[in-house]
């Protein structure tokens, strides 16, 4: 009996060890995080004070959102990776490290986890969760494709989802929506498309210069109304951002195994440095 169990105990131990690997295959080292997290965040301090505990849950429901994204642009892409050097580490479907039919059914598992999160917050943040699946099916699907286009490139971060996740951290906190979401969408928008169109290939041009001074207007005025003038983020923390991002950007520059490109280490040292000032904020305001 004893031999029984201890069996049993190993068998159920084996099969989800197997499963927690299928997963960190898929979801990969979720380098999306940072902005995912930062964009949450942001949103929600456009919203004024409010519940950390509902802020956190729309935080689980975007990354949850984005996980979908991701493993579903990999079960598209799985025949086309499966031809290309080193699909081991690009694509485990391709690679045949994780079955397809284990893949769609955990991106109907995070569907339903996401929706059922953004439920807990109110019939607005259900709307944003159901078309951010769509946004995140409309990308990788054959028949649509969204993401081919350089300007809705799905990588660390994504302008049509940064939307969602702001506009829900926004939800999260005021539960009503006011002209501030307007700026928070032109904002996430302009400044998602100008980080695309910064890193495409020069050979590819998704925009054209008067295209780009435009959405350089109003990604500057946005963030000029939403920073400046009504002040959604106090000084300080303005200041935190841009001295963490300052020092993270000279040292991945000095330090960078990886070779990153020098609009990646940007982009990357803000969303972590956004990430981790809010949080401060957010923690000073709770405890202080």
């Amino acid at each position: 009996m004893p031999e029984d169990f201890l069996a049993g105990l190993l068998w159920y131990t084996l099969r989800v060890k197997k499963i927690l690997q299928s997963i960190y295959n898929l979801v990969g080292c979720a380098d999306y995080l940072p902005a995912t997290l930062a964009a949450t965040l942001l949103g929600g301090a456009t919203g004024g004070e409010g519940s950390l505990p509902r802020l956190g849950i729309a935080i689980l429901s975007n990354l949850l959102l984005f996980s979908l994204a991701v493993i579903y642009q990999k079960i598209k892409n799985a025949p086309i990776a499966a031809t290309e050097p080193n699909c081991e580490t690009r694509n485990p479907i391709a690679a045949g490290q994780v079955s397809v039919r284990f893949s769609r059914t955990l991106c109907a598992v995070l569907v339903l986890l996401s929706l059922a999160l953004a439920a807990l917050l109110g019939p607005l943040n259900i709307v944003l969760g159901l078309l951010g699946v769509l946004i995140a099916i409309a990308l990788s699907h054959r028949s649509l494709n969204l993401g081919s286009s350089a300007l809705m490139h799905l990588g660390k971060q994504q302008p049509l989802l940064s939307v969602i996740f702001g506009l829900s951290g926004y939800l999260a906190v005021a539960q009503k929506v006011k002209f501030e979401t307007i700026l928070l969408t032109i904002f996430f928008l302009a400044f998602g498309f100008l980080f695309n169109a910064w890193t495409a290939e020069k050979t590819s041009r998704p925009l054209s210069r008067p295209l780009l001074i435009l959405l350089l207007v109003f990604a500057s005025a946005s963030a000029y109304v939403l920073f400046i003038v009504l002040e959604v983020i106090p000084a300080w923390v303005l200041l935190l951002i841009v001295l963490i991002s300052s020092a993270l950007a000279l040292i991945k520059h000095r330090f960078n195994p990886h070779q990153q490109s020098l609009p990646q280490i940007l982009f990357d040292s803000l969303a972590i440095a956004t990430a981790v000032s809010l949080i401060i904020s957010y923690l000073v305001q709770e405890f202080f």
